[in-house]
Order: structure tokens, then sequence, then C-alpha cells
């Protein structure tokens, strides 16, 4: 039920299509800028920004048709002082490339505040919609006065966020619940990582081995996560997606003729530490804050095994009846093979960067 639930998504893996946004309110004033990547963009405008057509996006493409965006994006966004809309002032956009060659439209927007206002909301309802996909997610970072007040993810489902001018600054233990809560959606709608552990831990049959495969996963991607996240030691993106996806294929490889299970937690702990690489790449992307630091890196990760206990022990159950039974085997074998597709589906496209776009 699991992997055909899988095979009717597109091959979107824990790439869930990210929007950035930024809000800095300070005295009688705020700044919104956004940021929305080339997949994002040819969602959104297709043939107006692709003008020659190729499925990609150019700098000098995004850039031609940066205002009249910009001007489509501010009239789908509404941010409030005391339930009283205000109008956005467009400042000058631009296109970049993170370090990974990346391409990012970036606008902003002037805001005037009324006098000593009490709440700010943003509103981001018209924005979230399709042909945005249903998986995306604004992280939007919020400053009051100089303040980092943390971070909201908006959706589709929770497109609004609002914010208290008064109250107390965000205490550490509620940004630390946030980071929690990430890291579990992080696993949750991250579908390589559940195609890895179901690989891992499908052709088990005593819990012992499972018990140490899954430990030697949590160890190892969390030292990596750490390293990773604070700068100790940087892989590129593309390099550490690749081999999250080469992961995923071989491990579904190994089980068409595998049939001793003691040892693998060896192979996961080298394979562990692929995947904390890529559990980073996401916390960069959230941005952790300065304040609390460690303590929002160790939830975030407190929450990814939250998450990953979650699923092995609803599979557990499930994969011990299974290997009582006489055709194991067999179903061993067809949902290792339906894993290898969709990893080796994954490893062509990070490799060649071909990116997914829904007709």
């Amino acid at each position: 039920m699991l992997l055909s639930a899988l095979l009717a998504c597109p091959l979107l893996a824990h790439q869930v299509n990210t929007s950035y946004s930024t809000l800095i309110v300070g005295e009688g004033a705020a700044n919104l800028m956004l940021a929305f990547d080339e997949g994002d963009l040819l969602l959104l405008f297709g043939a107006d920004l692709d003008t020659n057509g190729d499925g990609a996006l150019w700098a000098d493409e995004v850039l031609t048709a940066a205002v009249e965006t910009q001007s489509w994006l501010g009239d789908r966004i509404v941010i409030r002082a005391d339930g009283e809309p205000l109008p956005l002032r467009p400042d000058r956009p631009r296109v970049e490339s993170d370090a990974d060659g990346n391409l990012f439209l970036k606008v902003s927007y002037a805001l005037d505040l009324p006098a000593d206002p009490v709440r700010v909301q943003v509103d981001f309802s018209q924005l979230l919609q399709p042909p945005l996909l249903a998986v995306h997610r604004n992280l939007l970072k919020l400053s009051v006065s100089g303040r980092t007040e943390g971070l909201a993810v908006l959706s589709a489902e929770d497109p609004v966020h609002e914010v208290g001018l008064r109250e107390a600054p965000v205490s550490l233990w509620t940004q630390a619940g946030r980071f929690v809560w990430l890291g579990v959606e992080h696993i949750w709608i991250g579908y390589d990582h559940i195609m890895f552990l179901l690989a891992l831990i499908i052709i088990g049959s005593r819990l012992g081995p499972l018990v140490k495969i899954v430990s030697a996963f949590t160890v190892a991607h969390s030292i990596t996560l750490i390293l990773a996240t604070l700068e100790w030691v940087v892989l590129p993106q593309r390099l550490v997606e690749s081999g999250i996806a080469l992961s995923i294929a071989y491990v579904a490889a190994e089980n068409l003729w595998l049939r001793d299970t003691r040892h693998r937690w060896i192979l996961t702990f080298g394979f562990g530490l692929v995947h904390g690489f890529g559990f980073a790449n996401v916390l960069r992307d959230l941005g952790l804050p300065s304040e609390g630091l460690i303590v929002s890196l160790l939830a975030f990760n407190v929450g990814v095994e939250i998450g990953q206990v979650t699923i092995v022990v609803l599979l557990l159950p499930l994969i011990l009846w299974l290997s009582v039974q006489s055709f194991q085997e067999r179903v061993v074998q067809l949902a290792s093979a339906l894993i290898l597709l969709f990893g080796l589906g994954w490893l062509v496209e990070r490799v060649f960067d071909l990116s997914y776009m829904p007709l």
C-alpha cells in the first residue's frame, strides 16, 4: 500500500519546492523579501518566462520579466497591521544564483506601519495555491526591532502567520519545539528517506538486526548533520543528493540477492553519513537562529529521529509477520525492484540536474 501511494507521486523526494521569505519589522516601517527558485517560477509562469522554449530559465529571461513577476506576486500577498492591509511598495527585483548554481528571483516590498501596532500578520493564502505543488512550503523568517522571532512554515493548509509586537520574545523551549516538528515533517514528506528505510528493513526477519540497522543509521546521520550544519564539513548539495539516490538504488538492488542481514548495519552506517549531509542542507535552508543554535540543531535531529522511529514502528509488525510467510521472498523482491526504479530515477534526475515539472 505504501509503495502504491508513492507510485502515484512524482519524483519529488524530499525536495519539497521551497520558497523563502523574510519579514523585518522596525519602527514605523517593515520590509518583506521573497525568493523563488527556477522550478517554482516555471510552475507559476511557464512560457511567459521561458521565452526560448528550452524548458529552463536563464538569468536574462527572469530579469526581463522581473518587474511584472514582482507585481503579480505582490497582488497575492497580504500584510496586515492590527487587521488592516498595508500597501506594498516594490523595490528593485534581483536575480541571483546560490552556491549550487540554483537560480532565484528575489523581490522585496517596503511597507509603512501605523503608529504603535500590536500585531502584524503575513497572509499567503492567495500565493500558495496551484500551480504551486501541494507540498510547497514557504519558510518565513521574522525579525522585530532587530530581535529574531524565529521561523514560520507556511503552506496551502496553513498560509497565515501572525506575530505580536508587544509580546515577550519566543522562548528557547518554544523555538526548540518548532524545530522538533520541522524534523518530524521533513522525514514524513521525505519520500527518498522513507524508501531508504523501507529498503533497509523489509528484508529483516528478526528484531535484533533491525534494531542495529536503525541505530546505525541514526548515529551516522546525526554525526554528519551536526558537522555539516555547523559548517565544519561541507559537501556540494548536488553530490549529496545524488549519493542519497545511489544509496536507495544500491540497497534495493542488494535485497535481490542478500539473505543474511547481520552485517547490514555496517553498510547502513556508511550510507547514513551521506543522508546526514542531506538533512543538514535542509536545516541550513531553514535558517538556524544565532540564539539557541545548538538547541535548535539538536531539536531538529530529535524530530528526525521521532519521525523515523514512527515509520519503523508502523512498518515493523508487517515486516515481522511477512518474515514467517511462504511468499516473503517474492514480496521482498517486488518491493525492492520498485524501490530500485525510484532510486535510479532520482539518481539520473540529480546527477544530470533534471527537474520534474507536472503537465
